[in-house]
């Protein structure tokens, strides 16, 4: 990958930023972090990019890749030739992309979960965050079922569905402590704790 940095834009708190930078961590690829609040500094935002959403990643051609699957699409083509963190083809790749596609489902039921919950309580709709937690405990749910017994989804090695997964219950029992508890979700926070354990997870800590 030659000396060249590449620049993630966005703070490690964000699940969609944290799973880029675990992702480039495990390709190797050496970054540079450059802290932009999701909320805040919004002129900055829209200029990286337009509708102000991060994780944004500048590569070393200076193009700026917005939105986390568009990255790691990215980085599984220039990196992950040899084993790709999302597979290439076949039931696998189908596999792969559902078990994604319910985590950040999950993930962005809990971020909509605490922004409800941030509103002034006179705004605040009970039912509403009792709905969107509860939908994020069962996206959860599935992929604990589906989960098993397995060190990975996909058995011995580590892919793009486990990170995000491991991401995501990370962030959930971050900002809602105690939501994915061990007695209910065991082999999620087995995966999880096995991930945040390992080099690629915890150089990035949720920040």
């Amino acid at each position: 990958m030659g000396t060249v940095q590449h620049i993630l834009f966005g703070r490690f708190l964000s699940p969609y930023v944290r799973r880029v930078a675990v992702s480039l961590n495990v390709y190797g690829i050496d970054f540079e972090q450059r802290i932009i609040s999701a909320v805040g500094d919004e002129a900055e935002r829209e200029a990286i990019n337009p509708v102000g959403r991060v994780p944004a990643l500048q590569i070393p051609s200076g193009e700026v890749l917005i939105d986390s699957a568009a990255i790691l699409d990215h980085l599984d083509e220039i990196a992950g030739a040899q084993n790709p963190l999302i597979p290439r083809t076949g039931a696998n790749r189908r596999n792969a992309l559902r078990r994604i596609a319910i985590a950040t489902g999950a993930i962005d039921r809990s971020m909509a979960a605490n922004a409800e919950r941030r509103r002034p309580t006179e705004q605040q709709d009970s039912a509403r965050l009792d709905r969107l937690l509860r939908q994020a405990q069962q996206g959860y749910g599935e992929l604990e079922r589906d989960l098993g017994d397995k060190e990975f989804f996909d058995g011995a090695q580590m892919g793009q569905a486990d990170v995000t997964c491991a991401v995501g219950v990370s962030f959930f029992n971050h900002i809602f402590p105690g939501s994915l508890a061990g007695q209910s979700f065991p082999n999620l926070i087995r995966l999880t704790i096995a991930c945040e354990n390992r080099p690629e997870f915890f150089s990035v800590p949720i920040s």
